[in-house]
């Protein structure tokens, strides 16, 4: 089966707390077996959107949270994997957005993502190091080291493919 391309948009999304949003979603691939996953805010790049214009929409729409200052796309990648079966080819431009609260209001999800999402958390890097869980992209606690600190790299860094 040839696996099909899913231009996206990952918001690293920071709280005053230093801490970053992840969502769990189910990951059910097309054999009905769940793989649980971790990842940022975020989704699909409709035509015609720039990156901050996706990364807008998916904020408003996934946290409720409407007065967050974006900052710079700091990483891009391609992941095969967080799909559980290959079809899909995630490229990802990953980019960094301040929120003034960790208050979210979930109202605006789509049926999709009702179902899908399972678990929501605010996490450290210290906490993303020391955690079992299934996260994307992998490696993540450590990634955000330098963003926290206010470091961004001059130009996106290409993650490893996964």
């Amino acid at each position: 089966m040839q696996a099909r391309d899913r231009q996206s948009v990952r918001v690293l999304l920071v709280s005053p707390l230093k801490r970053v949003l992840l969502f769990k979603y189910k990951n059910r691939g097309v054999d009905g077996i769940e793989r649980p996953c971790w990842s940022t805010v975020g989704g699909g790049r409709d035509d015609g959107e720039t990156i901050e214009q996706t990364a807008s929409r998916e904020i408003l729409e996934e946290t409720g949270i409407s007065d967050f200052q974006l900052g710079p796309v700091v990483w891009y990648g391609e992941d095969r994997a967080r799909a559980g079966d290959g079809r899909i080819v995630f490229k990802e431009h990953f980019i960094v957005a301040f929120a003034p609260t960790e208050v979210l209001d979930t109202a605006g999800w789509t049926d999709w993502e009702r179902d899908q999402i399972i678990d929501i958390q605010w996490w450290t890097p210290d906490e993303l190091r020391l955690s079992a869980e299934n996260v994307f992209p992998r490696n993540l606690g450590a990634l955000l080291d330098p963003i926290l600190a206010g470091v961004f790299p001059p130009k996106p860094i290409t993650l490893p493919p996964i």
